[in-house]
């Protein structure tokens, strides 16, 4: 590993020099290198993005920073001792504990050991502030550079625009500039009093304004005034990411900033943790190479420029070194891997310092049939410790609601202490930082975004529909569950879930035929408005994965910092380091009410054309009376919870009741068998008969009360080809045999008989 000042550095760019090219696009003078230790064929750049403080990798099938170290030395090998620039293109101090602990300060000593040469703050350098950032780039070794980050109070901007590099090829010297951009997202998707002055007005521009143009005239005007100074190359190292998605527009995007810029010979990008290698046109057709390289050290790119007389981007290759595509272990550079080393051990004995205290036991296990820890709580019911993790990401990103799936709220599995609700979990005491990583440990990024009213309401009957009232074995419980904060509900489990999904368990839509589960919704104490919009917090995987509702929401703050740093912050911050009597109860605080009361099958007759309709939806029922139909009442019961030998003597096991429907004659039909759905709906494909409606309700497959099913083939009413009836009653059977209709056969079991 060569010495940080084995090569002289260019002088940096003064203050008042910079504030002319960011605001009046003048090119500064840039003093050059005078002193080289060796000549080489031609530049290489190394670099990386995004590793969110994953550097401390030193196995062999890590890069982690003493892999990138060692490759950079590889590089001199070839290239020449000052041939070679490593460069991170942002996005290094955040991500784990390593960066939360130390506000950044042991990434820049790591990087600094590492030998980079330049860096560009991303959007989450931010995250601890910028007086920290400011101090963070002080101690570094290396400068950070950035086009686009000015205080609009002071015309000031925050870094050097660009870093002039100089070095010698072939006997000829060689300069190329290093131009900083920086998304503009920055200024939304972080905390928004980071960017404040005392009284609270935004203070500082990322050049985000006009659908992109601002940005794309700075980087112009950098560009440009690099080359004036004599830089034959441009690199530009942009934490942008080249497609748009949730959190990056269009127009801010790597893609757009070179189709509206000339000059830039390369870029080396991040922000959208993905790795590529392409090449983009840029304003005059000219093809740029731009490369990624995911995030967390999962490859790390090698950038070259071979010079000639008529320097441009054809003369820059690229390539991106995919860890797991490789055919031998990562070399390791030995002295990075034992820098890293202290600082593992010195972050492993500050994890287990304790950060606070609870009070209250944390239920986070159920039991199983013996009473011993099985499986997660927070995938079946509310829990204290899903309201703490809920309440903590609702006081973070001051949302009006905050949702945390259930099989994202994990424990150590030292957690078992038996509590009072006859859960497992942690008992009252200390707290440790690590603890709380172990709660969230998929370390996701925080999301707030707008939603409406009748989003919530599907998202909550999606959480729902997997609960039965016999919560005994694993199947019947879902990691999709949610935990709440800011609302409260209840949900009667037993009755059928409305909620349709797709073949990857989806969320598709809710069945309007059917009731919902999910009633008395309020938010705050308040009826929630299905038109009115909420402010919504919670992760990714939330809004991208199963939870199809939330796809067109409207991102507020798209990355807004770590879901364990939340919890530590909550508990710190909110809590005076203490979580108190307020979560006492391990089953939570009553914000999710599931009732297991049984299902009631209305019979309805139609007096027009004699059909009969069952349904268990109460507005179905009203609807239907209210346009003729006549309500012949309650006829039986069917309950969720059919393994219950106290509520029917059977077997356990619940069929599903189909419900088809005749569109030649209007007719019903009523049916457990999909084979016979199937059958009937493909007797007309062209829609003229059968089609189903979906699933009715449940019923056990056995019980001490059949269900007939019978079939009058003279109904001709309205053209009609004949109608079907169910019921219970023996005696009426029989006398509708003798009136003419045809006995089909026992349809299913009920729970209960209820008179007409």
């Amino acid at each position: 590993m060569r010495a940080r000042n084995h090569r002289h550095r260019p002088l940096r760019i003064v203050a008042a020099t910079l504030l002319a090219t960011a605001v009046l696009g003048l090119a500064p003078a840039v003093a050059k290198a005078a002193e080289y230790s060796a000549q080489g064929s031609g530049i290489a750049i190394i670099h990386s993005n995004d590793v969110h403080c994953a550097g401390l990798a030193t196995s062999a099938s890590a890069i982690g920073y003493a892999g990138i170290a060692q490759a950079a030395n590889d590089a001199r090998t070839t290239y020449g001792a000052d041939n070679v620039t490593l460069v991170d293109a942002g996005d290094a101090i955040q991500g784990q504990p390593i960066g939360t602990l130390s506000t950044g300060a042991d990434l820049v000593d790591l990087m600094d050991a590492a030998a980079y040469d330049i860096a560009v703050p991303g959007n989450h350098e931010f995250d601890y502030g910028i007086p920290r950032l400011q101090e963070l780039a002080k101690s570094a070794s290396y400068p950070y550079v950035s086009c686009n980050v000015v205080n609009t109070e002071t015309n000031t901007p925050l870094f050097d625009a660009y870093q002039l590099e100089t070095y010698m090829v072939d006997g000829n010297q060689v300069d190329v500039a290093y131009v900083g951009i920086t998304t503009p997202t920055t200024l939304t998707s972080e905390t928004p009093t980071i960017f404040q002055n005392a009284s609270g007005a935004t203070v500082w521009s990322f050049y985000g304004e006009n659908d992109g143009q601002a940005l794309y005239d700075q980087v112009q005007k950098t560009v440009d005034a690099a080359k004036a100074a004599g830089a034959e190359y441009v690199i530009a190292v942009a934490h942008l990411g080249k497609g748009a998605s949730s959190s990056v527009p269009e127009c801010y995007t790597s893609t757009a900033v070179v189709a509206n810029t000339t000059g830039i010979d390369g870029v080396i990008d991040g922000h959208t943790h993905e790795i590529y290698n392409v090449t983009l046109p840029n304003k005059d057709g000219e093809m740029i190479p731009v490369a990624q390289c995911g995030t967390q050290f999962q490859a790390y790119g090698e950038m070259t420029i071979t010079p000639d007389d008529t320097p441009g981007p054809e003369d820059v290759k690229s390539e991106v070194v995919v860890a797991r595509d490789l055919a031998e272990p990562v070399a390791q550079d030995a002295t990075v891997a034992a820098a890293v080393a202290a600082k593992q051990e010195a972050l492993d004995e500050e994890l287990g310092q304790t950060v606070g205290t609870s009070q209250v036991g944390l239920s986070v296990y159920a039991p199983d049939d013996e009473g011993n820890p099985w499986w997660w709580a927070a995938r079946m019911h509310e829990t204290n410790l899903g309201d703490y993790v809920a309440d903590a990401y609702r006081a973070l990103l001051d949302a009006d609601i905050a949702f945390i799936n259930g099989g994202g709220i994990r424990a150590p599995q030292t957690w078992v202490e038996p509590l009072a609700n006859g859960t497992f979990g942690k008992a009252a005491g200390p707290l440790t930082y690590s603890d709380f990583i172990s709660i969230n440990s998929f370390a996701n990024s925080l999301q707030l975004v707008e939603v409406s009213g009748q989003d919530i309401l599907d998202a909550l009957e999606y959480s729902v529909r997997m609960l039965t009232p016999a919560m005994d074995d694993e199947t019947e419980s879902t990691g999709s569950f949610l935990q709440v904060s800011g609302l409260t509900f209840t949900a009667n489990i037993a009755i059928p879930s409305p909620v349709v999904v797709d073949a990857d368990d989806h969320f598709v839509s809710v069945n309007p035929l059917l009731t919902r589960r999910v009633s008395d919704v309020k938010v705050m104490g308040e009826p929630i408005d299905p038109h009115g919009t909420y402010r919504l917090a919670t992760i990714p995987l939330l809004l991208s994965g199963d939870y199809t509702m939330f796809e067109d929401c409207t991102y507020l703050r798209p990355d807004a910092g770590l879901d364990y740093d939340a919890l530590v912050s909550y508990l710190q911050d909110e809590l005076d380091g203490t979580i108190g009597r307020m979560y006492e109860n391990p089953d939570g605080q009553g914000r999710i009410n599931l009732e297991e009361g049984p299902i009631t099958v209305y019979r309805l007759y139609n007096p027009n054309n004699g059909e009969h309709l069952f349904t268990v939806d109460v507005n179905e029922l009203q609807t239907l009376v209210g346009l003729g139909w006549r309500s012949e009442g309650a006829r039986f019961t069917e309950y969720g919870d059919t393994d219950d030998p106290d509520i029917f003597a059977g077997t356990g096991d619940l069929e599903i009741v189909y419900r088809l429907y005749n569109r030649g004659n209007g007719d019903h039909l009523y049916t457990t068998s999909a084979e016979e759905v199937a059958a009937l709906v493909q007797l007309m494909p062209n829609n003229e008969g059968w089609v189903s409606e979906g699933m009715a309700f449940l019923a056990p497959t056995s019980s001490d009360v059949p269900v007939y099913r019978l079939f009058n083939p003279n109904m001709k009413a309205d053209g009609g080809a004949g109608s079907h009836l169910w019921t219970t009653s023996v005696t009426e059977k029989d006398t509708l045999v003798d009136l003419g209709w045809s006995y089909e056969d026992v349809a299913w079991y009920a729970i209960e008989a209820l008179q007409s």
